[in-house]
């Protein structure tokens, strides 16, 4: 599942669950209750684990349903199949809504006096229409709850890929680029079909753990000052199927209280020890970089106070949204802690 995303685990999950695997043996249940674009929760549950995934934030549940849920291709009963349905998507004309509106290049903006060029016109107008049919076909009940998820997700997957973004959504590019100028096209997904009993919740982190007894938790809290709320807050928008006001010269819809206490130097080690607290589980194992608000050292230090700290260490090619980022490789570590 290609996905511009910070943070996105897809290049390192193998090495992270090999390192679960050297603790705990296939067939345990693993919570991963922060699991953005559910890469790892994905390679866990191939593994032989039973996952409960999660996330604060609505978008990367809907990853999570798509990697995890699907036990047989869905059937899309009311329009033929699966396939009927994309095809049905693909073909609907452009529709002048709130995308169009509020993040295509030739709309009229309610809070900025140019269009905001997130999406060509077309693009835009193509995303009302499919969100817009989504939302009257699952009112009207063709669809099962799982089947209007993945439409959901595949629609996100589809414009994630025409996009007008240098990496994220917290801002547009100054013109339209090759790629954003090109027609969306919603692709089907395709399922691993796992075996285990797995589980995918809306929540905080914290909470989600303290309701559920696990035999480890995988934590991919956020590492840097950038907020996941305000940068990804169109996948937002659509996941949850409303239309905020969007507000300022990006657009963004009201995020303060999706905040992460881990993007902020001062809350971080708070941020840490809350969600280790409320932890129930042998071993938490947390996946953070070098490049994070925390030190190694600091971490290390904080985790200590839970019990004894494993450190394995893994170097990957660096995140970068932008030209001015930093280039090469960072260290990735991912620390084990066996709660006492």
């Amino acid at each position: 599942m290609a996905y511009r995303y910070l943070g996105n685990k897809s290049r390192l999950s193998e090495w992270i669950v090999d390192q679960v695997a050297r603790h705990l043996p296939e067939g345990g249940l693993v919570a991963d209750p922060m699991c953005g674009t559910a890469a790892v929760s994905q390679e866990l549950a191939e593994r032989g684990y039973d996952v409960l995934a999660g996330d604060a934030l609505v978008f990367p549940t809907l990853h999570a349903k798509a990697r995890l849920l699907h036990r047989r291709q869905p059937r899309f009963q009311a329009f033929g199949g699966y396939s009927e349905v994309i095809a049905k998507l693909n073909a609907l004309p452009g529709e002048e809504g709130y995308f169009y509106r509020e993040f295509g290049d030739e709309g009229t903006p309610l809070e900025r006096d140019t269009a905001r060029l997130y999406f060509t016109a077309e693009n835009a107008g193509r995303i009302d229409a499919m969100r817009n049919f989504i939302r009257q076909a699952a009112t009207d009940g063709c669809f099962s709850g799982l089947e209007h998820d993945l439409l959901l997700h595949d629609l996100i997957m589809a414009v994630n890929k025409v996009a007008n973004i240098a990496g994220t959504y917290g801002y547009f590019r100054s013109t339209i680029s090759s790629t954003a100028a090109r027609a969306i096209e919603v692709q089907p997904s395709r399922f691993s079909f796992t075996q285990g009993a797995h589980t995918v919740i809306n929540g905080d982190a914290s909470k989600v753990l303290a309701e559920h007894q696990v035999d480890a938790i995988y934590l991919d809290p956020p590492y840097t000052k950038r907020q996941y709320a305000g940068n990804y807050h169109i996948l937002e928008t659509i996941a949850r199927e409303d239309e905020p006001r969007a507000r300022g010269d990006g657009g963004l819809r009201p995020w303060a209280e999706d905040a992460s206490d881990f993007c902020y130097k001062r809350r971080a080690e708070r941020a840490f020890r809350k969600v280790m607290e409320a932890a129930k589980a042998r071993f938490v194992f947390i996946s953070y970089s070098e490049d994070g608000q925390l030190s190694p050292k600091t971490l290390l230090s904080i985790l200590s106070d839970y019990g004894e700290v494993f450190v394995s260490t893994q170097e990957h090619l660096r995140y970068s949204s932008n030209s001015n980022a930093k280039a090469g490789t960072l260290t990735e570590f991912l620390y084990c802690v066996e709660v006492e």
